[in-house]
């Protein structure tokens, strides 16, 4: 092998290749922006294929073109922010040029699907090959712009290596420096007419250049919900709407019978809802396939391209979110259990540390061809790295084959991972082939999901398989997880994620890389909490390394079932301490609360209207809100990821009497209770009691039997804060209680 060096700038120093890469931004003006990407050094690597050694790049370098029979050369990708109108254009110069003569360059087997072990590929030369010409033609290329909610931006793609098959020629740019011009004057594609988003202002205050230490620009998670349901589901949707007002998140909910029933409908209707309301960021849809329609996107491979993230791709015709979307499918008794699921993790966890665990199960294929290079058990083994190093104190090693470390001889079963997930995981990955109900690593079903006891310990199941999400013709495993239940009460995970569709080999697995990476908090700037925020801000970094082909598939056709608002677990739950005043007048317009954590949202509601919020700081949050018109009490609820939800009742001037307006005293013992609770009244006589729910619903009512004194019991009732209610001549008296168990 020769090497030739064409120096333009500077001297090289050593005949190596890269392996990092990073892009810098050097400067921006009106006309243009200049970046520059650079290399580390490292050696070839080699492989044997048809008797002859050529370059392997796949051990040096995370991802390579995908081309099939062609040459699989290092691909890399940032994003930059454009104008919101124009046809961008680049020019490009270089530091070094770098030719090695007589060189053979491994050809690309295409981007698989899951149910294609790649060992059983044989490697093809196609016309590539036999073209005197480099591939790829140009070492940067811009993709097709693309719409962000209000963000108009670009995918540049760099490919600093290009080969000649038959000169056996591979250049290697080194230093290359990019300018992309705006050219706001000529018409482009997707372009923007410069509306305004409160969500995305914080991005749009500076330039948009996605450093190796953040790569794209995360999609925030503050903003309002929006619920559609089947007319069968409302009054089960019912109580979550409530809660998401309570807590802070404005949400709507409306039935099918108003936004229509077709994909094209519902759609429409989300897209009118988010031009009226740009602050909107979740969408739940609530019904199963023939209750909203999941949309297709037309046949691949003999299968409907069935897709949820439809409905929240509404600016431009790329497939970047704008909205993150959710589904709860099943019937009204599968709601129910989706529902309590969600309030009990979002409201009263399971004390203990199972949401610091998790699980990854893996096959023993890929090498060579998954994200990354690597097979699907090292790809777990990395992430599972990342979580310990983050402060996970167990993540189960169950991999097909022997690979040391935390996993055991030989390959896994049901008997072993399903042990696991009843003892409690906040986290479960599996990588590997898949079925409808299946995955085939473990030969773990959607049966064993039904047969778990692991009520209250719920994991985010994250499935990169094959059909793990196919649920349009029937029930998938994936819908199993959020069905699941064991005694009468939920158990399986508060969301899992799966593919409609057979699935890509190394696209999905930079999903998995990237929530890893977030959830473990690698990235300063991108901190995100959310099921919603986890799932689709790692599916943008996915379609950013793979902008086109089937990185697009895997965005159009990997469902969501879960709530996209849902606060994702990972830390052992912490106390919170708030306190406020505990009547206001009827002419207030804000409660001041202290708070021992900063950071929390803390929001007053009334009637499960969501009234204000706001984010404690320096110790308190001061909620301003509109002059009330009704007496009703408010709620004031404080949360924040893995903390204590704190709920409280205010009592509001000239609403229910008081003690001193009724004459009456009376005590209510123990508070908080367990098993049971003591009404005592000392003075005054009582007619009925009941006890209400903090989202309006009576949970239990009856007359005073034993004179002045009830005996109540509350081993049926839920953990949480109820308000007691005492009538007595036409008036009623409130005080704020806690149920624990």
């Amino acid at each position: 092998m020769k090497k030739t060096l064409l120096s333009l700038c500077s001297i090289l120093l050593g005949s190596f290749i890269s392996q990092a890469q990073y892009f810098q931004l050097k400067s921006e003006d009106s006309e243009s922006i200049r970046l520059v990407q650079q290399f580390e050094e490292k050696s070839f690597d080699y492989k044997e294929i048809n008797g002859q050694m050529m370059i392997d790049f796949s051990k040096s370098f995370r991802v390579l073109s995908q081309e099939k029979g062609a040459p699989a050369l290092p691909l890399f990708h940032t994003t930059v922010q454009l104008p919101d109108n124009g046809s961008p254009q680049i020019e490009v110069t270089f530091d070094e040029v770098i030719i090695y003569d007589n060189v053979l360059v491994a050809p690309s087997k295409g981007s698989m699907k899951r149910n294609v072990a790649p060992s059983s590929v044989a490697y093809s030369f196609g016309a590539a090959y036999s073209s005197n010409a480099f591939y790829p033609a140009e070492p940067v290329n811009l993709k097709t712009p693309f719409i962000w909610r209000s963000m108009r931006g670009v995918v540049v793609e760099v490919s600093p290596y290009q080969y000649n098959p038959v000169t056996k020629k591979l250049v290697v740019y080194k230093g290359i420096h990019i300018q992309v011009k705006k050219n706001t004057g000529i018409h482009g594609v997707n372009e923007l007419s410069g509306q305004t988003d409160p969500v995305m202002q914080p991005v749009q205050q500076k330039f948009v250049l996605n450093p190796k230490s953040e790569k794209y620009v995360p999609m925030e998670e503050s903003g309002s919900m929006l619920f559609i349901a089947a007319p069968a589901m409302i009054e089960e949707i019912t109580p979550l709407v409530n809660w998401k007002n309570q807590k802070g998140i404005r949400s709507v909910l409306v039935s099918t019978a108003a936004t229509g029933t077709t994909d094209t409908d519902i759609q429409a209707y989300i897209q009118n809802y988010y031009s009226i309301h740009p602050e909107l960021v979740y969408v739940l849809l609530v019904g199963d396939h023939d209750d909203i329609p999941a949309h297709t996107y037309g046949m691949s491979g003999g299968e409907n391209l069935y897709s949820d993230s439809y409905y929240g791709q509404l600016a431009g015709s790329d497939y970047y979110p704008e909205l993150f979307v959710g589904r709860f499918s099943g019937t009204e008794t599968n709601i129910t259990t989706m529902v309590d699921r969600t309030l009990e993790y979002e409201k009263n966890p399971m004390a203990g540390d199972w949401m610091e665990k998790a699980i990854g199960l893996g096959s023993n294929e890929g090498d060579g061809i998954g994200d990354d290079g690597e097979p699907d058990w090292q790809h777990l083994r990395n992430i599972r790295t990342v979580l310990m190093d983050y402060g996970y104190s167990e993540v189960a090693e169950f991999y097909d084959g022997s690979h040391g470390g935390a996993d055991a001889t030989g390959s896994p079963n049901s008997g072993i991972i399903l042990p696991a997930v009843n003892n409690g995981v906040g986290l479960f990955n599996y990588t590997g082939h898949g079925d409808v109900n299946l995955c085939v690593t473990g030969n773990f079903q959607s049966t064993h999901v039904n047969q778990a006891t692991n009520n209250g310990k719920y994991p985010f199941v994250i499935s990169v398989a094959c059909n793990n999400g196919t649920f349009t013709s029937g029930t998938c495993i994936s819908e199993a997880w959020t069905r699941a239940t064991k005694n009468g009460t939920p158990s399986g995970a508060i969301g899992a994620a799966g593919s409609s569709i057979l699935m890509a080999w190394a696209e999905p697995m930079q999903t998995q890389d990237e929530m890893a990476a977030i959830i473990g908090e690698t990235y300063p700037g991108n901190h995100k909490t959310t099921l919603g925020g986890l799932f689709y801000n790692s599916q943008m970094s996915m379609l950013e390394e793979y902008p086109s082909g089937s990185g697009v598939e895997v965005m159009q056709t990997w469902v969501l079932f879960g709530d996209p608002s849902a606060m994702f677990r990972n830390k052992q739950t912490l106390p919170i301490t708030v306190t406020h005043t505990g009547n206001v007048p009827m002419n207030t317009t804000s409660i001041t609360a202290t708070c021992d954590v900063d950071g929390a949202l803390v929001a007053v509601s009334q009637n499960n209207v969501l009234l204000g919020s706001a984010i404690s700081s320096g110790g308190q949050a001061v909620i301003t809100f509109p002059t009330l018109t009704t007496n009703d009490y408010l709620i004031v609820t404080a949360t924040k990821q893995n903390y204590a939800t704190y709920q409280h009742a205010v009592q509001v001037a000239n609403g229910p009497l008081g003690i001193e307006d009724l004459n009456m005293e009376f005590s209510v013992y123990p508070n908080p209770a367990n098993e049971e609770l003591q009404v005592v009244v000392s003075n005054g006589t009582a007619e009925s009691i009941r006890i209400i729910g903090l989202d309006g619903k009576v949970v239990w009512t009856n007359q005073f039997l034993n004179g002045n004194h009830e005996t109540i019991q509350t081993a049926s009732l839920k953990a949480g804060s109820y308000i007691i209610e005492i009538y007595s001549e036409g008036q009623s008296v409130r005080k704020n209680i806690q149920i624990m168990h």
